[in-house]
């Protein structure tokens, strides 16, 4: 592993656990082991950092959903879109750190006077609720999804799904008991009326 890519993990471990503001570029030099001078050398400045750390969440985001996409069932949108919602939940176990990260106002206050960073967010929003976009827009194609604007009914879908998330990281309910409603409410949402159960 690269000095630079060793600096990479750690910032986004300690901007995940830790916030942008209690994360320091010594502590992030402390746990690399690397020079702080390195830190600076590499990425210029904490707020360059914090882009760079943004950048790699939307590499491995696009990384993991063409992966997905790539292996996904071939059947119907309405059940690619209830797919997609259990690889985000499965992303979302795995990639915990990375979701974190997102669900922190850090970077939303940062794209209020940065534009670099809004874009990045952007990015990586763009990337997760276009899975769900693409899945209905197949299921208006095959039948099995309502005629609607796709765009707006992605951003639903993806909110209840990362709603979700939200609350199994607040640790205050059992969110993984909730998973099958709601998936159920996804196929509600967006099936034509006449096949709504």
């Amino acid at each position: 592993m690269t000095k630079r890519t060793a600096i990479l993990h750690a910032a986004t471990h300690a901007f995940a656990t830790r916030g942008f503001n209690e994360t320091s570029t010594t502590g992030l030099s402390d746990m690399t082991g690397v020079a702080e001078g390195t830190v600076f050398y590499h990425f210029g400045n904490k707020e360059k950092l914090f882009l760079a750390v943004l950048d790699h969440v939307r590499r491995e985001f696009e990384r993991e959903f063409a992966g997905y996409l790539e292996n996904a069932d071939t059947g119907s949108g309405l059940s690619m879109l209830e797919e997609a919602a259990i690889f985000y939940l499965r992303l979302a176990e795995e990639k915990q750190e990375l979701f974190l990260l997102l669900h922190r106002s850090d970077a939303y206050e940062l794209s209020r006077t940065n534009e670099q960073c809004r874009a990045e967010l952007e990015k990586i929003f763009n990337c997760l609720v276009g899975v769900f976009e693409g899945a209905l827009e197949r299921g208006q194609r095959d039948g099995s999804v309502a005629q609607m604007p796709t765009h707006r009914m992605a951003l639903l879908v993806f909110n209840m799904v990362d709603g979700l998330v939200r609350l199994r990281d607040s640790g205050l309910y059992e969110a993984g008991a909730m998973y099958p409603d709601v998936l159920s409410a996804c196929r509600k949402l967006a099936a034509p009326v006449d096949q709504v159960e």
